[in-house]
């Protein structure tokens, strides 16, 4: 390799570094801005599809965003309504509860007392049990408090964020291919065809992603919290909300959910335990054999660790913003390392 290559590829990775650096530095100072624009943006990714549906059904450019908008709301509006109240419920009621599931499993640590004096003195054993178990309610309750006084803090920016988005959804809706186009006028003429065939590269791998993963996290976090229900499991919504959530990453979702599921069905019958995991291995297996290969594909174009690492780094520098940057971000840098680095060699 010449001198000239690794220079090259030094280079490259230098600039790589300070626009990093620029733009986490910019989405730092206006962390709610690129929150509204980044959910618009994940939002038109999903519905694109359909917009482009109604287009070429002849349905005029306006009527056709008014549509999409209308769909979307609507959507939003059944998910305040039927999922946020009994959300808050079962909330609610694994709040008061908690002391409850300590009990329960400090009666089944001290079962395992007589087992554990054959190594440890009694009276250790019971200061460990109740020091532990005390520090773990006192966790939990604190964490709950701090997940409502930090919502509470927040409302003003979700109100705000209800106006503004829909309007941002107009403009993305209706000029999002002249965003695209336009954004040729950065570079020269000779790099114009090259500049084309990478935002289209990121523009497959993001939009491929952020669609395919939304549904298919949609679907497993349905079917897990329905399944649920049906089996009158506790919990049945926050698990289900939980691990659909979590999907966002491959297969993380039914391991939480299954973990919350055990954990929030401590004391049941052994079978009720037996059920739990049938439901979770199914609906794993229906994702790994089904979901994916039908609405992900083979391929598009980002390794779960690189998902992982990229919502891992992201969020703990930016947070919320963080997370909703950093597939697009992990996107733009696969495209751009490919391209400037592997392809060098």
């Amino acid at each position: 390799m010449s001198a000239f290559i690794q220079n090259k590829k030094l280079s490259f990775l230098i600039n790589v570094l300070i626009s990093l650096l620029i733009i986490f530095l910019i989405l730092n100072k206006l962390r709610w801005l690129f929150i509204y624009f980044g959910t618009a943006l994940i939002i038109v990714y999903f519905f694109e599809p359909f917009y482009k549906f109604l287009l070429k059904k002849r349905f005029s450019r306006g009527l056709s965003i008014l549509i999409t908008i209308l769909i979307i709301i609507a959507a939003l509006a059944l998910f305040l309504i039927f999922v946020i109240p009994a959300l808050i419920h079962q909330v609610n009621t694994l709040y008061k509860e908690t002391p409850d599931f300590v009990n329960k499993y400090k009666e089944m640590l001290f079962s395992l007392e007589p087992y554990l004096s054959r190594f440890i003195e009694p009276k250790i054993i019971e200061n460990l049990i109740s020091e532990n178990l005390a520090e773990l309610q006192k966790a939990i309750l604190t964490l709950a408090r701090t997940i409502v006084i930090s919502l509470s803090s927040i409302i003003p920016n979700i109100f705000f964020g209800l106006a503004i988005i829909p309007l941002i959804l107009f403009y993305l809706l209706r000029d999002m291919s002249i965003f695209k186009s336009n954004l040729n006028i950065f570079v020269s003429q000779e790099k114009k065809k090259e500049f084309q065939e990478i935002l289209e590269e990121i523009d497959h791998i993001i939009s491929g992603f952020i669609r395919g993963r939304i549904i298919v996290c949609f679907i497993v976090g349905a079917l897990i919290g329905v399944s649920l229900y049906l089996l009158n499991l506790k919990f049945a919504l926050i698990i289900g909300i939980i691990s659909g959530i979590f999907n966002f990453i491959p297969y993380l979702g039914p391991i939480i959910g299954l973990v919350l599921a055990i954990i929030f069905n401590f004391g049941s019958p052994w079978w009720t335990w037996l059920i739990i995991i049938l439901v979770f291995l199914v609906v794993n297996q229906l994702e790994a054999i089904f979901l994916n290969p039908c609405i992900l594909g083979k391929e598009l174009g980002l390794h779960p660790l690189t998902v992982i690492f990229a919502i891992l780094f992201c969020g703990q520098l930016l947070g919320i913003l963080g997370i909703i940057i950093a597939v697009p971000l992990a996107a733009i840098l696969k495209v751009l390392a490919l391209r400037y680095l592997t392809q060098e060699e």
